[in-house]
């Protein structure tokens, strides 16, 4: 464990806890009479950030980096989708099915390899699930309803404790 960067995993940790402060401004903020669309778009560029962060410093595991990789990517191309260059539909749902399996098997290959805090690792495979729920609603193959935006809220949480969790562990170490 010593070989891994525990400042690129603080940096990857402040991603999460700021994407998931956009997930949860993305649903409140409606809700009280202001919108901002591009609070989504930001949140998913945030993931693609953390995910990056996270493949190239923070953990030693290949399968990992390989899996937090390919869900950057997905996050990536649905921040560009949502700019509205005219993606083709297509790429938009390959960069969802991208994300959701990236984020979900980097997640828990980081549980299981235990290269990170077991606490942390665990918070960051639930976001990863609820990550997986919210894609899909968003693709429209599983529909939520208005549980969506309970769903969306809980992934917010979720990634800032997650976040929290691996700034903790870095300071703890110190």
């Amino acid at each position: 464990m010593a070989a891994i960067s525990r400042s690129r995993r603080a940096a990857a940790g402040i991603a999460l806890i700021v994407a998931g402060a956009l997930f949860v401004l993305a649903v409140l903020l409606p809700l009280a009479g202001i919108a901002l669309p591009w609070l989504f778009l930001l949140a998913y560029a945030a993931m693609a950030v953390a995910l990056v962060i996270l493949a190239l410093g923070a953990v030693n595991n290949t399968v990992a980096k390989i899996a937090l990789f390919a869900g950057a990517a997905g996050w990536l191309l649905l921040a560009l989708g949502g700019l509205g260059l005219g993606l083709p539909g297509g790429l938009i749902t390959f960069g969802a099915i991208l994300a959701a399996l990236g984020g979900l098997v980097g997640a828990i290959v980081l549980y299981v390899g235990k290269e990170i805090g077991n606490t942390a690792a665990l918070v960051f495979v639930v976001a990863a699930i609820l990550a997986v729920l919210f894609l899909l609603n968003l693709l429209g193959v599983f529909a939520l309803g208005a549980v969506s935006a309970v769903v969306t809220v809980l992934l917010g949480i979720a990634l800032i404790v997650a976040g929290v969790l691996f700034r903790r562990t870095d300071r703890s170490r110190r």
